[in-house]
């Protein structure tokens, strides 16, 4: 298996910086230019933060598939698997999509209001699911509240982190974002375990207080570096600048188009099912790509503060696109389970390697949340339609899933193209880290 237009004038920035100080701590009235830490208290509980944010945030959205499994065989029986499907995609298109005004409330108001927030929404929502009926009510509790939850959950932890490192951001953002891989694989599991043992409904509320318990820490451990930036209006929510930078643009593409990658782990389960293959197999076969993204994240972020961070965002999606396409040659269990393993390595660099690569964008990093934001929020349009599309794909090839490999390790393959042009577009040398 996932932020932010600022004024630009210096003198503004100068005297926009001073009127901020008076929000900030002692500790925390630094100057934008000052040099990153790489190290110290609050930036390994930064580090820290956005693991725990990690494991909830991701665990969320991974809960889709057994969320959508219960409620076809019970809550909303009857009902068509495209209707109740747009619960879990409406909840992962919200969690880019409000990354844009996260972003610039972040660069405003700092990482603790929207941290606790996102905590309550998340274990709110989770309470309501456990409680409802009728589809209007999973839509509003799951999709909307865990969905806004998730992503004001997430954001503010990463950029947090951005602000404390610059030479081992690469590394320090793989360790952070491992806790997604923990946590897509733990949270499912864990739901599919409980309900027959207390009951849906139960096993929802410990799911709940399993992330209460992990957002505590998470929102008193989590703080910002930087001075934060006055607000100045939604008119400014994101940061349209980047527009104007060819390389951002190029690589906002390339993240349009990764929305392709996640396609798998939609309909590995269902693949697994209708070839035939053993209920262990299909109920864990995104499991293991969730267990094997654990190492494909730290890998690629390791591979960025030595190589460049782009030269890794290039590579690791181009060898990821080419074993999505490998899936077609699949044709027995094992051959499920090696290339699972294999794709969920290397599909999980996205998520590390993508706010490293943003901050290299980013030149002003008080500007970190519009620009992020707006990245994520253009990207959000991609989630939405990739896997209704290839559903659709799969509909109209009369179940057979040829088309739509082919469909998603063709858009995968051309997000790897983007991301090589736009490290082109910044270094046209060839062998530099970069």
């Amino acid at each position: 298996m996932s932020a932010l237009l600022i004024l630009d004038a210096s003198g503004e920035n100068e005297s926009q910086i001073k009127d901020d100080k008076e929000y900030c701590t002692a500790d925390d009235e630094l100057s934008v230019d000052s040099e990153y830490p790489e190290g110290g208290r609050d930036a390994v509980m930064s580090v820290i933060g956005a693991f725990l944010s990690g494991v909830i945030h991701h665990g969320m959205i991974n809960l889709t598939g057994a969320f959508q499994a219960q409620y076809t065989r019970d809550e909303l029986r009857g009902m068509s698997q495209s209707k109740i499907s747009w619960i879990g995609t409406f909840l992962s298109f919200l969690y880019f999509f409000a990354a844009a005004p996260i972003g610039r409330c972040f660069d405003s108001t700092g990482p603790t209001v929207l941290l606790t927030t996102g905590s309550v929404l998340v274990v709110l929502g989770l309470m309501m699911v456990s409680l409802c009926k009728e589809y209007y009510q999973f839509f509003l509790a799951q999709g909307v509240a865990i969905g806004l939850g998730s992503a004001l959950v997430s954001y503010p932890a990463t950029c947090c982190l951005a602000h404390y490192y610059d030479k081992k951001r690469g590394t320090m953002m793989g360790v952070a974002t491992t806790g997604s891989s923990i946590g897509a694989v733990f949270f499912p599991i864990a739901l599919n375990k409980l309900i027959p043992v207390v009951g849906f409904p139960w096993a929802v509320r410990i799911v709940g207080f399993i992330c209460l318990v992990l957002a505590i820490p998470m929102v008193l451990i989590t703080k910002a570096r930087l001075p934060r930036r006055k607000f100045v209006g939604w008119k400014n929510i994101v940061d349209f600048g980047g527009l104007r930078d060819i390389q951002y643009v190029l690589w906002t593409i390339g993240a349009v188009l990764s929305s392709c990658l996640y396609v798998p782990y939609f309909y590995a389960q269902t693949y697994s099912e209708r070839r035939g293959y053993s209920t262990n197999i299909s109920f864990y076969i995104v499991a293991i790509m969730n267990a094997a993204s654990f190492f494909g994240r730290i890998l690629p972020g390791f591979a960025a503060d030595h190589i460049g961070a782009f030269n890794s965002m290039a590579m690791f999606n181009t060898l990821g696109a080419s074993v999505l396409l490998c899936w077609l040659s699949v044709s027995s269990p094992a051959g499920l389970v090696v290339w699972g393993i294999a794709y969920g390595f290397l599909s999980g660099n996205f998520i590390s390697l993508a706010p490293t690569c943003l901050a290299h964008l980013t030149t002003d990093m008080t500007k970190y949340g519009g620009r992020s934001g707006l990245t994520y929020g253009i990207t959000s349009f991609g989630v939405l339609g990739s896997a209704p599309i290839a559903g659709a794909i799969i509909d109209a090839s009369h179940g057979q899933f040829e088309h739509m490999i082919i469909f998603a390790g063709t858009g995968f393959l051309g997000a790897a193209m983007f991301y090589t042009a736009a490290r082109f577009a910044g270094n046209s040398r060839l062998f530099v880290k970069y």
